[in-house]
């Protein structure tokens, strides 16, 4: 009887919401009934888990093939079987009954001390909040399954955790953290994890978007559409074309984002999840409106109420009930429009309410003058009546011209200043930034000069007296004795050698000056590595060619200033270095395993060492992040530099 071991079945389940592992999958079905009933469990809850983005039918299959499990006096069956209720109403847009599965089965699970399986839980429970709009217990939920993890040293796992933590991000509206954690992960993805690489792309599409940084944003969102149809994946394909529309909408091309929209049609329906057929409909529908095509967003308005009222989606009435209205009223059916826009002011929060109550007023008049014939003799009254006004109305408009020219003098002088003191600002910050640098230059050429001198007084004073005492003796030896003193000379003159190179690279390293950065930081890895205090790895992805020469020499010494500050006071294990080349700029990241620290000490310090970085990054215009924490283990450094080529 052909049987997995349970640890396999894992290694699947943790990524099943991602895993295009279909051997595996063709394996679980065929040899279903042979497992015990702890497998079984763990086996349909990869079986709904994977089919879940592709094939409702089958879901289905497995779910009721899962329920069994319910009331199983296994604790491990019956988690996984909760676990699976979770996945199917998160899949159907049910969040609410989702979190309560979630929950159930995570009270199963807290006495079973299986951290792969918490981890789970902990992935599945943080996806469903961040849907139902509970981004902060996401994060706290994700970053426990990420801690547990680690623990047991899942990488794959721990990637698809982050990749819901760039999707918590991007729902809080922290773009910048989504962005950076999204380049991180994508750095530390190896080849065999490639095919999660699409849900990075589309979350920091989205961002990007944010951002307003649009390229990057249609850059990203074009490579998740390419892997999703790598895979076949639909959910991924829908995504990728949403995200792209909203680019384009973005960006005024209304014609392009309908375009993409419409595509993402087929593939949502595919997957058959409510929320996100909705929120396509009526993104679509008001698409529809915008560009005049009133009919097709009546259409298409009323094809997103039925699923709304289907699925009883109550946060989904609001929008639909607005598109509605909007293309109602561009038919210039007020009845309709003034009836949506009703039921719009009823859905939405009490803060918005007395808005909408003029425009379901302006909607009700608009239609009671389209009924009544007797409204056009009360016009024509109220024309008469302004007519007779016109002189007032004339005065008033020349009155308030003139304040309203008064107004924008002062403005405008108000602005004058504001601009000439800003510019002020600006000058003496220069000017104060200058001196600084210049006073750190000045200060870091003694030191280098001081510990010049010392390493040749130290070093080569020394080996210079001892040779000389050799070469010196005069008394009379015999060939051996005098082969044994040349021997000694020949080893004190290779010692002079190596001292002399020391002092050469720690004043400008040959490598940089001929092969260029990446060499250069090489050699001082493998230098520092070679002492046994800590072990540097450095990886280049994208960076040929040379820089040039201030920017490879200001990198190489940031770096190396960072990489002592390291090693004197972070207790570090290991430090990687990764240059990354964009199309218009370069990134740096050093991250260490040591001590973190407060940042607010660096601009404390009486030493130069933080000046010299300063002063380095100012004169070839780059910046600077650092993420660490106090009690935290590992520290982040970020620099980021204009690419120049020699």
């Amino acid at each position: 009887m052909v049987r997995y071991p349970a640890a396999m079945i894992f290694c699947f389940v943790v990524g099943a919401s991602y895993s295009q592992s279909t051997h595996l999958i063709d394996s679980l079905e065929a040899n279903l009934e042979k497992y015990s009933s702890d497998e079984k469990a763990v086996a349909l809850f990869t079986l709904v888990s994977y089919y879940q983005r592709s094939d409702q039918e089958k879901t289905r299959k497995f779910r009721l093939l899962s329920q069994r499990f319910l009331q199983d006096i296994h604790p491990k069956a019956q988690t996984y079987a909760r676990m699976v209720e979770g996945v199917y109403y998160s899949g159907v847009g049910t969040l609410d009954s989702a979190e309560y599965w979630f929950t159930l089965a995570k009270g199963t699970a807290l006495n079973s001390n299986d951290p792969i399986t918490m981890a789970s839980i902990c992935s599945g429970l943080g996806k469903t909040l961040i849907s139902a709009g509970k981004a902060k217990e996401a994060v706290s939920n994700l970053l426990e399954g990420l801690r547990l993890v680690d623990q047991d040293h899942d990488q794959e796992f721990a990637m698809k955790i982050r990749i819901n933590l760039t999707w918590a991000y991007l729902e809080l509206k922290r773009y910048r953290d989504g962005v950076n954690l999204g380049r991180q992960s994508l750095m530390k993805m190896d080849s065999s994890h490639q095919w999660m690489a699409l849900y990075l792309y589309n979350n920091m599409a989205i961002c990007y978007g944010a951002l307003n940084q649009i390229d990057s944003a249609r850059h990203f969102v074009n490579l998740g559409i390419e892997a999703s149809e790598r895979n076949h994946d639909y959910h991924g394909l829908a995504n990728g074309h949403f995200i792209l529309g909203t680019i384009y909408s973005n960006a005024g091309e209304n014609e392009m984002a309908i375009r993409e929209y419409e595509l993402a049609k087929p593939f949502r329906e595919k997957v058959g999840n409510p929320l996100f057929i909705v929120s396509d409909l009526y993104t679509l529908s008001s698409l529809y409106q915008k560009t005049g095509h009133y009919d097709k967003g009546v259409r298409t308005g009323l094809e997103a109420l039925a699923v709304v009222r289907q699925h009883h989606l109550l946060l989904k009435f609001e929008n639909t009930y607005q598109v509605l209205a909007l293309n109602y009223e561009g038919l210039g059916d007020f009845k309709q429009a003034s009836h949506y826009y009703q039921l719009w002011a009823n859905a939405k929060d009490s803060v918005y309410q007395n808005g909408n109550a003029q425009a379901i007023a302006d909607m009700e008049t608009k239609y009671q003058t389209e009924k009544k014939e007797q409204q056009i003799v009360l016009q024509n009254a109220t024309i008469a009546l302004q007519e007779a006004n016109i002189q007032r109305n004339y005065i008033f408009i020349a009155g308030l011209a003139v304040v309203v020219l008064l107004v924008l003098v002062i403005l405008f002088l108000v602005r004058s200043r504001q601009l000439r003191k800003q510019e002020t600002l600006r000058k003496e910050y220069e000017l104060s930034l200058r001196e600084a640098f210049i006073s750190a230059s000045i200060q870091s050429q003694e030191g280098e000069r001081k510990r010049f001198a010392q390493d040749l007084h130290d070093g080569m004073g020394q080996l210079i007296s001892a040779l000389r005492f050799i070469v010196l003796r005069r008394d009379d030896i015999s060939p051996e004795r005098n082969e044994e003193r040349l021997s000694k000379a020949e080893e004190i003159m290779d010692s002079m050698h190596r001292e002399i190179r020391g002092v050469a690279f720690n004043l400008m390293p040959q490598v940089l000056i001929k092969s260029g950065l990446v060499p250069a930081l090489q050699e001082m890895a493998a230098r520092v590595s070679s002492t046994g205090q800590v072990k540097i790895g450095v990886n280049s992805y994208d960076l040929s060619g040379r820089l040039e020469e201030i920017q490879e020499i200001s990198l190489y010494r940031v770096t190396q200033e960072w990489i002592n500050n390291v090693l004197k006071y972070a207790n570090a294990t290991s430090i990687q270095l990764q240059l990354v080349a964009h199309e218009r700029e370069i990134t740096i990241t050093l991250e260490d395993d040591g001590e973190g620290f407060d940042k607010r000490v660096l601009g404390d310090s009486p030493g130069n060492g933080w000046k010299n970085i300063l002063s380095r990054l100012y004169l070839i215009k780059a910046a600077a992040e650092i993420d660490t924490q106090p009690g935290r283990r590992g520290t982040t450094f970020i620099v980021t530099v204009p690419l120049v080529r020699q």
